[in-house]
């Protein structure tokens, strides 16, 4: 009997014991399910907090990269000092408006103004970045001493990035409005002569940032070049007035298209004026000059008869015209060259230009990163954008950027400039809200916009969606409850158990007892 009690004795310590491990075993799950959700929001607070606020660990990966930065700023100082520009600021004209001192914009062919011995030169320029004190410096290049029409001083200037009106418009705009005023020299012979102008600049980091414009100036008051070619100076022309010789100048071009895309046709309408306010001109052969090989003149003749033009009076000619699709971005100038007589059969000559600016189609292909159908509220997601460059010139500042309701980067994913041929990656983080209006979580769209740049400076942008669901955060509370049903569940087995066996024991004791008394 005595065995008996003991061996139930021990059976009854080792369930209270089983009891005691179960309870404990409840209490430290509960307490690591609160450890972990405060973790993870002190991680959360962590991400949020500006880079300056992080802990040390953040501060240890901030070191390393001042340590990488410090050299790549070295290597940046040797370039510099070996005469490479490693600057992603540029400078590009701004063709599309006209300003003062300008006649007509550079895309409608714009051309410097000669009068009165003089030639005014304008050259709006727009910045894709800041450059230091909004300041650059032009100068002036004319060419080779002995043929220049120019006389030769220096020219250099600062200019200052501020708003200039815009001609017909009562609007304004930032940009460097670069102006010389060139004076002519007595003896200049007629033709057409390029002017170069050099600009240079620093951006923020005082990196050198340069650039070469080239316009092209019609001398038409001077010097017959053929007589100045066989040696005999016919100054007849130059001494007489406008109204004793008549001058036919190319007055204005106008291009039947916005834009002159590489592979396509496109049309010219030249207007010629007779500037003689007294004399017409007649028998005028035009003759059309294309000195790049990527143009080519569509009209059956590069020769064109005009009988007569009036005093004062215009006319125009239509020229057809085809860019190749290996035609480079830039500014193309075209030259007409006219012979003609005045009244009294004395013949005459004179040379004109326009200018049509070429661009090559942007081909920039985008390759969407993967974004969970389902997302929750409080996860911050890691996206990769790879972007290609498929076309045949440069693309500039190119970015990608996520927006949509729930959905907050927390950058610009930054690719920078793409030349033809080559991809590049640009990385953001995806932090997820909660839906605005009464609903939090739900369905919501988010759009990827594409935005990049063209040797012109001019923006174009692509757009891309995708959907996605927002989840809410598992809530803490609950989860606790949870915990605490699941603890009672196992208290109550445990008594249960405990209380079964005691029964049991119980049990086994008094048919032990009555056995004993039958005996």
């Amino acid at each position: 009997m005595k065995k008996f009690v003991s061996i139930l004795l021990v059976i009854i310590m080792c369930l209270s014991y089983h009891f005691i491990l179960v309870v404990h075993a409840s209490t430290l799950d509960a307490k690591s399910d609160s450890a972990v959700m405060q973790e993870g929001k002190s991680a959360q607070a962590q991400a949020d907090k500006p880079d300056n606020e992080a802990g040390a660990g953040a501060k240890d990966e901030a070191d390393n990269k001042d340590d990488a930065t410090s050299k790549d700023d070295a290597t940046s100082k040797d370039d510099a000092a070996s005469g490479v520009s490693m600057s992603e600021v540029s400078l590009c004209i701004d063709n599309k408006n006209v300003y003062e001192g300008m006649q007509q914009a550079y895309t409608n062919g714009y051309q410097p103004v000669c009068a009165n011995g003089n030639v005014t030169l304008v050259l709006p320029l727009i910045s894709d970045g800041k450059l230091q004190q909004d300041k650059i410096t032009a100068s002036v290049d004319l060419g080779a001493t002995d043929s220049s029409p120019f006389v030769f001083r220096s020219y250099e200037k600062e200019f200052n990035c501020k708003p200039e009106y815009i001609n017909g418009t009562g609007e304004t705009k930032d940009i460097f409005l670069v102006s010389f005023e060139l004076t002519l020299s007595e003896k200049r012979v007629n033709g057409i002569y390029p002017v170069i102008i050099n600009v240079t600049g620093k951006d923020e980091n005082g990196i050198e940032v340069q650039k070469s414009f080239t316009n092209f100036v019609t001398v038409a008051d001077g010097i017959d070049p053929n007589a100045a070619a066989s040696g005999v100076a016919d100054t007849t022309q130059a001494e007489e007035t406008p109204t004793s010789a008549p001058v036919v100048l190319v007055d204005k071009s106008v291009i039947n298209t916005d834009t002159v895309k590489a592979g396509e046709d496109f049309e010219v309408t030249v207007t010629l004026k007779n500037t003689s306010r007294q004399k017409s001109v007649q028998n005028l052969v035009a003759t059309v000059n294309v000195p790049s090989a990527d143009i080519e003149l569509k009209n059956d003749s590069n020769t064109i008869f005009i009988g007569k033009i009036g005093t004062q009076k215009t006319t125009e000619l239509t020229l057809k015209f085809h860019a190749s699709k290996s035609t480079a971005d830039g500014n193309y100038p075209i030259e007409i060259a006219m012979s003609y007589d005045d009244p009294k059969a004395s013949t005459f000559s004179s040379t004109g230009s326009f200018v049509v600016t070429v661009e090559q189609p942007l081909d920039v292909k985008l390759t969407m990163p993967n974004i969970d159908k389902n997302v929750t509220a409080g996860d911050t997601i890691p996206l990769t954008f790879q972007v290609m460059n498929l076309g045949r010139s440069t693309v500039y500042n190119v970015r990608c950027d996520v927006t949509g309701d729930g959905l907050s980067q927390t950058k610009t994913a930054f690719i920078g400039n793409m030349e033809s041929g080559t991809a590049g990656e640009g990385e953001t983080n995806l932090f997820i809200t909660t839906l605005e209006g009464k609903s939090q979580y739900g369905d919501t769209t988010g759009t990827v916009t594409l935005t990049y740049e063209d040797g012109f400076g001019n923006e174009q942008t692509q757009e891309f969606s995708f959907n996605t669901t927002i989840n809410k955060m598992p809530d803490e509370a609950s989860t606790g409850d949870e915990k605490k049903e699941k603890s009672a569940s196992q208290w109550w087995i445990s008594l249960a158990v405990i209380g079964g066996l005691i029964v049991l024991a119980g049990a086994v004791s008094g048919a032990y007892y009555m056995g004993r008394k039958k005996r």
